[in-house]
């Protein structure tokens, strides 16, 4: 559905521009609000999923790839945390420098989501040594397996984080700086 947000053609004492934009506006900041709650949920199902990456994989020796060893899992959902409270924060109050601290930490969160898809990938394609010299190879093929199955979860949810920071930083670029063009495409 398109929104103008300026009338091209206004009478005087018609409100139907202010309106709509303010419809519109409105609208952006419940979206603001609902995309950092669900930020915020995938950050807590990847901080506890790097934890559990964490437990499973550090009392085995070998070679780990280095997104484990700087526990991007953690650091980066803590990010997304901040980030998703501030776009809550921002939805529900209006003052410019909340708009512009969310804007700004939701185009950040962009970069880590990206970040975090090319380390998840970096992760699911390290080639880890062989269950032949392990003590309990059947242990060892099990958390291998499960291990998979969690860095592909991560991924898929890494993918989800950049979805919605990029469209957190689109909402808050249109609150900010308006529409240049005069309407603005909602998809409900």
């Amino acid at each position: 559905m398109t929104t103008p947000l300026r009338s091209q053609q206004t009478t005087p004492g018609d409100d139907s521009d202010v309106s709509q934009a303010g419809q519109a506006e409105k609208f952006l900041r419940g979206v603001l609000k609902d995309l950092g709650v669900i930020q915020i949920l995938i950050a807590l199902i990847k901080f506890s999923l790097g934890i559990i990456l964490l437990y499973v994989l550090l009392p085995f020796y070998g070679p780990e790839p280095i997104s484990v060893y700087i526990g991007f899992q953690m650091c980066g959902s803590v990010m997304f945390i901040v980030s998703g409270a501030l776009s809550i924060a921002a939805g529900t109050r209006t003052t410019k420098h909340l708009d512009q601290g969310s804007l700004g930490l939701n185009i950040i969160s962009s970069v880590m989501a990206t970040t975090g898809v090319i380390l998840s990938l970096n992760i699911i394609s390290f080639d880890h040594p062989p269950c032949d010299y392990s003590q309990a190879p059947e242990i060892c093929a099990m958390n291998r397996s499960m291990l998979t199955g969690m860095n592909g979860l991560v991924f898929i949810l890494s993918v989800l984080e950049f979805c919605i920071a990029v469209s957190l930083s689109t909402s808050g670029c249109i609150l900010k700086f308006g529409n240049s063009g005069g309407s603005v495409t909602i998809m409900p």
